[in-house]
């Protein structure tokens, strides 16, 4: 069915290829023939169209999306029926489900993590203010975009609090990994906090990489959510703050009163991780430094092992015919017995930890150089993912600069920082320019004040085919942001780069220009009239719009004739060579 409607036009919107399918339809990547833009548009399947409480559905999910603006939920573009086909169709966003991020890369980092989860919450929170609970947050209904934007997506079982719910009471809609165990009962308790359900399932498998509880079948995984206590991250992963595994488990309490109270007061704590990291503020993390009281057992302690960070637990295999930990001195003989006394583990155990801070003693002694520092953050600044540029700022180039304030790469890692001040700069810009207005579009620095204002004067020049102006605008911006502010610097940066790049494309374009105008005055003095204005056609039709090119749209001059030769003197009495014989 699906590939018998590629290359057909239901409205304005012409089919091209398929994204995906499921239980309520198909989705088609299309093009609006009115705008020129890419849509996506999802039609319902047969079954579908025939019974009246699966449209309904369907015409309820586009009803949702209609009434929402919001950037980090996918836009509504237009609902119809042609030709009998049902149809809505929406923004198609460039990138990739989480769920293929996932697939990919495994677990996440969670400075990473937190990024996407707060533009998540911002999502819901606006969704759950319209009266509107998902009900089916997972990562294959979360787009990522290459710059690192979320999109919500899939309303198709969303429930509208404020109308009569579409499914009965007592049946169960959702994806069984990230399910709430209200809503796998069925019950009428279903509410925003169910979403919330569904993102501490959704946080864990970013973090460890895999979803929080794991069966062979839809039942086996229900029984999970509903009886077994929600796993910590900590346990499978090394590197995480305390606050972020707490809200985990907080977010997949059984009790939907025992979660946080909205998604809004998941992003608040979700922030202050973020601004802390982001000013270099020391963030309490799950695992204790070595050598800290803390990593230190007491001594009722001996033998009760926490549980274990992802590369431990991997490490620690039981043989066979022996079991693990303290328990295993009951499978040795005597000799071996009378060895392992209490007071020789604990001896063994403070040795041990003695080891632990002399090692970071040394490491702080004797730090990794400044060549062994540069060499590691090259590659990661050399990725494409912002990830990776962020590791290697908090873990090789803050280190660089700081204990190194003189080393050789200074000029590199200065221009290492630039690189991700302006991806931030960028992120935030494509905010402020939206044409939605949201609370997150709001100004709320002297920069984003000022690429506000410069930024509508400058749309509107090249609107009008005037990038020269637009250029003088985004270098009159570098003006007015102070160049000693490193919170400001990113913004400086941008007019920098926007200007530039139109400096660029209005040089390489006249280049171009004027290359193939010297063509259409050389076929026209080769007498090749249709040649001529058949490239002076293109350059018009292309280039015609662009005030800084109008010199090369006049009429292509006609070769005047030769004058011909006039007589001369000749007082010898010769002909001259003009005259006929």
């Amino acid at each position: 069915m699906s590939q018998g409607f590629l290359g057909e036009q239901l409205g304005s919107f012409r089919l091209e290829e398929v994204l995906g399918s499921g239980a309520m339809g198909i989705v088609f990547k299309a093009t609006q023939e009115t705008t020129g833009r890419p849509a996506a548009v999802k039609i319902v399947q047969g079954e579908v169209a025939d019974n009246a409480k699966l449209l309904q559905r369907f015409s309820r999910e586009a009803e949702i999306i209609k009434q929402f603006r919001h950037p980090n939920i996918v836009r509504w573009l237009a609902t119809g029926k042609f030709r009998g086909t049902y149809y809505f169709a929406m923004e198609y966003v460039e990138g990739s489900t989480l769920d293929k991020v996932l697939q990919e890369r495994g677990e996440i980092p969670w400075l990473e993590v937190v990024d996407l989860a707060i533009q998540i919450c911002d999502a819901l929170q606006y969704a759950h203010q319209q009266g509107v609970v998902h009900r089916d947050l997972k990562p294959s209904n979360l787009m990522v975009t290459p710059d690192g934007r979320i999109k919500l997506t899939d309303f198709g079982i969303a429930k509208d609090l404020d109308r009569t719910a579409l499914t009965a009471p007592g049946r169960t809609l959702g994806t069984a990994a990230y399910m709430a165990p209200e809503q796998i009962r069925g019950t009428p308790a279903v509410s925003h906090k169910t979403d919330l359900y569904a993102l501490g399932a959704l946080l864990y498998q970013m973090l460890v990489g895999k979803p929080p509880f794991s069966g062979s079948s839809a039942v086996v995984l229900m029984h999970c959510h509903i009886n077994e206590p929600p796993p910590r991250p900590s346990a499978k992963v090394q590197e995480i703050p305390k606050a972020l595994d707490d809200v985990v488990v907080a977010l997949m309490a059984k009790n939907p009163t025992e979660r946080p109270w909205d998604a809004d007061a998941v992003s608040v704590i979700l922030r202050e991780l973020r601004e802390k990291a982001e000013k270099k503020q020391t963030v309490a993390m799950v695992w204790p430094e070595a050598g800290s009281s803390a990593a230190n057992p007491t001594r009722a302690g001996i033998g009760v092992e926490a549980a274990p960070p992802k590369g431990a637990a991997k490490s620690k295999k039981k043989k066979k015919g022996r079991s693990s930990g303290v328990s295993s001195a009951a499978n040795l003989d005597g000799d071996e017995r009378s060895f392992f006394t209490r007071d020789r583990m604990e001896v063994g155990g403070l040795v041990l930890g003695l080891v632990a801070i002399a090692a970071l003693v040394a490491y702080w002694l004797w730090p990794p150089g400044a060549e062994y520092l540069y060499r590691h953050a090259v590659p990661l600044m050399e990725s494409t993912r912002r990830s990776d540029w962020l590791t290697a700022r908090a873990e090789y180039i803050d280190p660089l600069d700081k204990r190194f304030p003189d080393h050789p790469y200074r000029e590199e890692t200065q221009a290492w920082r630039d690189k991700i001040a302006l991806d931030e700069a960028e992120g935030r810009a494509k905010l402020l320019a939206s044409p939605t207005p949201t609370p997150f579009s709001q100004p709320q620095t002297n920069g984003e004040r000022q690429f506000a204002a410069f930024h509508s004067l400058a749309s509107k020049a090249e609107a009008e085919g005037d990038e020269l102006t637009a250029q003088r605008y985004w270098r009159e911006m570098i003006g007015t942001i102070a160049a000693d502010d490193p919170d400001e610097r990113k913004w400086l940066l941008l007019a920098h780069h926007r200007a530039d790049d139109l400096a660029t494309r209005i040089r390489e374009r006249r280049a171009f220009v004027e290359q193939q105008y010297l063509r259409a005055v050389a076929a026209l003095q080769a007498g090749r009239p249709r040649e001529a204005s058949a490239i002076q056609g293109m350059l018009r039709e292309k280039y015609g719009r662009y005030t800084d090119l109008a010199e090369f749209f006049a009429p292509v001059p006609t070769p005047s004739p030769e004058p011909p030769p006039q007589p001369t003197d000749a007082s010898d009495g010769e002909k001259s060579p003009a005259e006929p014989e």
